[in-house]
């Protein structure tokens, strides 16, 4: 029985994780057409937005992160979140881009969420 209790004690217990993948758009970023700015500046804009993730239940922030920009657009990923229910918000935000946030979503095990976001500048 002594070595039924050693060989269960030294178990691991992994919790069940997901991953969340988030691309996002940001646009306009000129008033009008040709927009005339640098990757560099394009990157500025991207990197500017910070996006966090809470628990749907308690609140409690999991995931502070600022956006990557991969050159064409803005770029977030997470790997072995827990399994359950989230909210997803970021920062700055403006009068065009606070309808539908925070937004929920899902974290399921072994799976990837794949979230697509589009934010209004408001430049026109």
């Amino acid at each position: 029985m002594l070595v039924t209790l050693l060989a269960c004690s030294s178990q691991t217990i992994t919790p069940d994780v997901g991953s969340l993948d988030l691309k996002v758009t940001i646009g306009p970023l000129c008033p009008v057409e040709p927009c005339n700015k640098t990757t560099d500046d394009i990157r500025k804009v991207y990197e500017a937005y910070t996006f966090t993730v809470k628990e749907a239940k308690t609140g409690k922030v999991v995931l502070e992160k600022t956006l990557a920009y991969n050159g064409t657009n803005g770029v977030l990923k997470s790997t072995d979140m827990s399994v359950g229910e989230y909210e997803l918000d970021f920062t700055p935000k403006s009068f065009f881009t606070k309808q539908g946030f925070p937004r929920p979503f899902t974290i399921e095990k072994n799976k990837t969420t794949q979230l697509e976001i589009a934010i209004d500048t408001g430049i026109r």
